[in-house]
């Protein structure tokens, strides 16, 4: 058999008949699978470019994207432990990289905030 996705995987009837995985598992892989889908969606428009054209990004651009990356590892991170059946939280590296990435999150959110804030004309404040 030849399987397109993993959608057509967790619909065929031939796998699911009498093969004892419960419809709630099934429905848990599904969401999973609707998951992975969205974040490959989100994550395209960033991942055609070439190396040297990400370079020419400006630089609070290519923050962002890589904040967003470790956000998406972490997060592949997470959902692996947990496919494993471990616990996500009790993993202490897991844990300092998602609150490293959380403190790049708010540095990130300073320095936009700092570049969007109102600035003093110099020239026009000496008159």
């Amino acid at each position: 058999m030849n399987y397109s996705n993993m959608t057509d995987v967790l619909e065929c009837s031939e796998l699911n008949a009498g093969n004892g995985i419960p419809p709630v598992v099934i429905e848990s892989l599904k969401k999973f699978n609707e998951a992975l889908t969205s974040l490959e969606d989100a994550l395209e428009p960033h991942l055609h470019l070439t190396f040297e054209e990400h370079l020419e990004r400006p630089a609070l651009e290519m923050a962002q994207i890589d904040i967003m990356t470790l956000f998406t590892l972490n997060s592949l991170s997470w959902s692996l432990l947990a496919m494993h059946g471990k616990d996500p939280k009790e993993n202490q590296q897991l844990s300092d990289e998602l609150r490293r990435t959380k403190e790049y999150v708010s540095r990130l959110k300073s320095i936009e905030r700092r570049k969007q804030a109102p600035h003093v004309n110099q020239s026009a404040a000496k008159v």
